[in-house]
């Protein structure tokens, strides 16, 4: 089994990708303090967790402004491939916590987790820039003046 995480004040989560339209590789990646935790996942995936956080801030009635997001930490360092995504609200803190879990060869193998406890804020950032990369892969985005973090 890999290692596991708890990120309870992750500075930075993100999507990112390598590689060119077509060809591209999706990760995750957290940061808290000296913790850099990088997850090889779907394109589908990520869609997949962007729509469902949007769906939650929804339901809760939250329509933060994003906080600040930082681009991927380049080369990605992938500690394991992302097999199940699943979504909680933690009662007392209202924080979004995204569970990601390990895809494993065996089915009698425990998978790893990594659980991310993110804010309103951190969660609509998120949104915003998975959306983009996926976007932004496709002609149509770049045609239509869409633009990197930073540009």
């Amino acid at each position: 089994m890999n290692d596991s995480f708890e990120l309870r004040n992750p500075d930075n989560f993100v999507a990112g990708v390598v590689g060119e339209p077509g060809e591209r590789i999706f990760f995750l990646q957290v940061s808290e303090e000296n913790l850099l935790v990088t997850m090889k996942v779907e394109k589908g995936q990520v869609q997949s967790l962007a729509s469902y956080l949007a769906d939650v801030l929804d339901d809760q009635n939250e329509n933060p402004a994003a906080s600040s997001i930082s681009n991927m930490v380049e080369p990605p360092n992938a500690i394991w491939t992302v097999g199940a995504l699943a979504i909680a609200v933690e009662e007392n803190t209202k924080a979004l916590v995204v569970i990601i879990q390990e895809l494993v060869d065996n089915e009698q193998d425990k998978p790893a987790e990594t659980h991310i406890h993110l804010t309103a804020s951190q969660a609509k950032a998120f949104i915003d820039h998975a959306l983009f990369l996926i976007e932004f892969g496709r002609d149509f985005g770049r045609q239509n003046g869409h633009k990197p973090i930073g540009e």
